[in-house]
């Protein structure tokens, strides 16, 4: 049975690297970095979806909670001190930013399943990051920035982090998916690839965290999120990096069903000086 191993230390990165490929789920709890971290990205929070983030859907239409939520990420974005303290958060549990490249610290914003969800607000189904990125040293971070429930919450399914998954991977373009996002098509091309034979419900492990947690796994397990049945807004941050030199050892994790036609390390960027991984290519 695949445990989430609690620390309260850093680990040495190599360490904690070869883990997550393995398959391992590590929380990080009771850094002061972290904290500092989540109290700013609340404060983005009340900001946008007033004093009580978690009820916002109870004073603002679906509509106004979708378009909220798009200002919220921008604001972030836009936030370069937010930059500065997920970087002092990794400092702290020993990573090398030397050698480290992300993407951008995203909020998730999840109300309840009752009313009416767009694009951005509505539970993502179970997928791997790999399958659109096809890297496998892709590591990925969570936390939430209120408390969560079993019904309000991230889900893993450990026990197929090495099994084949049916999934359209193969037919998922990260071009196309870009273009329609830059030219908002209708056509509702998907943001990622999707489980199209997800597993049971009974397979997952929820993940039930405590705000200032930082939770980290590799991009190749399989997750979701759980359908939001709570009278609450789900908010939550996540984000995505990859060591260079583990990427270029060929280090990583398993790739058991990945078929998209790309890999996209141009979506990743050095942490200090901002230069990117390198261009997409085909496989």
């Amino acid at each position: 049975m695949t445990v989430i191993y609690q620390l309260a230390t850093p680990l040495p990165e190599a360490e904690r690297n070869a883990r997550l490929y393995r398959g391992e789920l590590i929380v990080f709890r009771g850094f002061d970095a972290m904290a500092q971290l989540t109290d700013r990205l609340r404060a983005h929070c009340i900001s946008h979806l007033g004093n009580d983030p978690t009820g916002a859907h109870l004073s603002m239409s679906s509509n106004e909670v979708e378009h909220a939520a798009e200002s919220l990420r921008a604001a972030i974005r836009q936030d370069s001190n937010v930059d500065v303290a997920w970087r002092q958060v990794l400092s702290a549990i020993n990573t090398n930013l030397d050698e480290t490249y992300g993407d951008s610290v995203v909020l998730r914003v999840q109300p309840p399943q009752s009313g009416r969800q767009g694009e951005r607000t509505k539970p993502l189904r179970a997928h791997r990051d790999t399958w659109g990125s096809n890297l496998p040293a892709q590591i990925n971070w969570w936390a939430p920035l209120y408390e969560t429930t079993p019904e309000r919450t991230l889900a893993l399914f450990p026990g197929f982090f090495a099994r084949i998954v049916e999934n359209d991977s193969a037919d998922w373009d990260f071009q196309e998916m870009v273009q329609a996002q830059r030219t908002k098509s209708t056509s509702g091309y998907p943001l990622l690839p999707t489980a199209t034979r997800a597993p049971n419900w009974d397979d997952a492990m929820v993940v039930n965290l405590l705000p200032g947690d930082l939770l980290c796994f590799s991009g190749a397990h399989l997750h979701a999120s759980v359908p939001n049945t709570t009278g609450l807004t789900r908010l939550s941050f996540e984000t995505r990096t990859v060591n260079r030199s583990d990427m270029t050892a060929g280090s990583g994790a398993p790739n058991v069903d990945g078929s998209a036609p790309f890999m996209t390390p141009q979506i990743f960027r050095h942490l200090l000086s901002g230069r990117k991984l390198g261009a997409m290519v085909r496989r």
